[in-house]
């Protein structure tokens, strides 16, 4: 016959007084006094289990002094579970029906619920997701569509007028007012060359008109005397006739010999002939009164031209700008037709954009314009004022001919002229050569303003 016997591990209690108690082993003893393990008895078990289990041990047969000390052991043991259980506030057993119903109640309906409230967890999130995946679309339909909307590049710069300033004579340079980045205004003095040569000039071609004024002076003078002398002979002319018409009387009278009246017939042709030299005289001197006019006309063009010559010594700014690119000096010898310097204007600036021959499918005049200035760093607004008439290959000093080599497909770049409105530089910051990035806007119309220039 058997025994079993159990013993309590001691186990760290915790905050729960339930779980004071550790797992307990139990040992069975044979009769032949070995003894083997029986299982684990439940941690809480009762104190009737545990009285069962001492009396069946008692009946086994033992040594007393094994006998107490597993009586003592048993004592502890049992004395354990009953103060953790007395320590464990004990609950009215009316509440804990109570309790014990309401969980029962609400066990028994939280089951449909649980079904709906996941069913509806599952709508609202498709409903998210779709809500979600609309705003996406929205977003970037319109994010698609504000790209179509423009044509950018950064192939960009300010572009200008660069004014330069020449010399129409050949002379010394004797006097330079101004540098490069001097600000000047029209009419402003720049260089004056030495003017002594070209003053002596015009005052050689002053003489010249007064001798040419002289000459016709002359000249209708004698015309004057020739249409006297043309007088004259009319008058001459005249009696000549008469005689001749009063004398053929007397002679067919037989008055007068017929040789006298032969005279008379030679002097009237004579009188005749000397009206048509006269008048030849005074043709002539009208001719002359015209060529002694004409060579007044040529002193006068002279007398011009060596005062034109004279102002070319004092070289003035035809535009208002800033300078640069000087290159004259105080005693230099220049020619004509050599640069000096260069006024740059600024009150007529533009934007020249060499956009893709792909950019340019959708654009045309007075569509609106953004342009980011580098140097500035701000943006002005603007119009496209012109579209171009060819690629700017074309322009170029050598433009390509494919037809006479390997063609190889380029994509063309064409020069866009963007203006901008006057409201939009007014201190006159931007400089041609500065780069720009401009955006044209495709899908508008934009505004045009008259664009006036002092030029």
């Amino acid at each position: 016959m058997a025994s079993a016997s159990c013993s309590r591990k001691s186990s760290k209690k915790t905050g729960n007084a339930n779980k004071a108690d550790g797992p307990r082993d139990c040992v069975v003893v044979e009769k032949n006094g070995l003894e083997r393990a029986a299982g684990d008895l439940p941690a809480n078990g009762t104190l009737s289990q545990l009285k069962g289990v001492h009396r069946q041990e008692r009946s086994v047969a033992q040594p007393p002094d094994k006998q107490v000390g597993r009586l003592h052991g048993e004592v502890e043991y049992i004395g354990e579970p009953q103060e953790a259980f007395q320590r464990i506030p004990q609950p009215d057993r009316a509440s804990v029906g109570h309790e014990a119903g309401n969980e029962k109640a609400d066990g028994a309906g939280s089951r449909p619920n649980g079904r709906g409230s996941n069913f509806s967890h599952h709508l609202t999130s498709l409903t998210l997701v779709l809500l979600a995946a609309a705003l996406v679309s929205a977003a970037g339909l319109r994010f698609w569509n504000y790209l179509q909307s423009y044509e950018w590049t950064d192939d960009a710069e300010v572009d200008g007028h660069l004014d330069p300033v020449s010399t129409r004579i050949n002379d010394t340079v004797i006097r330079v007012y101004v540098e490069n980045t001097f600000h000047v205004r029209r009419g402003q003095a720049l260089v004056d060359l030495d003017p002594r040569d070209y003053q002596v000039a015009v005052e050689n071609a002053a003489g010249n008109l007064d001798e040419a004024k002289q000459s016709v002076l002359a000249a209708r003078q004698d015309y004057e005397l020739s249409l006297a002398n043309l007088n004259a002979a009319v008058a001459t002319d005249v009696k000549a006739q008469q005689d001749v018409t009063r004398y053929r009387e007397l002679l067919e009278q037989s008055v007068i010999a017929e040789e006298t009246d032969d005279e008379i017939v030679k002097n009237g042709k004579i009188a005749a002939a000397s009206v048509d030299s006269d008048r030849a005289a005074v043709a002539a001197a009208a001719r002359l009164i015209g060529q002694a006019q004409a060579g007044v006309d040529a002193a006068q063009a002279l007398l011009d031209q060596a005062r034109l010559n004279l102002s070319y010594t004092h070289i003035v700014a035809h535009a208002s700008g800033v300078v640069g690119d000087k290159t004259v000096q105080v005693g230099q010898r220049v020619q004509p037709g050599e640069q000096l310097l260069t006024i740059v204007p600024l009150d007529d600036i533009w934007i020249t954009a060499d956009f893709r021959e792909t950019q340019v499918r959708r654009m045309h005049r007075n569509q609106s314009v953004t342009v980011h200035v580098d140097a500035t760093d701000r943006d002005y607004k603007g119009y496209v004022e012109g579209m171009p008439g060819a690629s700017g290959e074309l322009f170029s000093l050598l433009p390509p001919e494919n037809a006479t080599r390997n063609y190889v497909k380029v994509v063309q770049r064409l020069p866009v002229r963007i203006r901008l409105y006057p409201d939009q530089d007014p201190g006159h910051r931007l400089r041609p050569g500065m780069s720009a990035e401009p955006t044209v806007w495709v899908n508008s119309g934009g505004r045009t303003v008259g664009i006036t220039t002092s030029r």
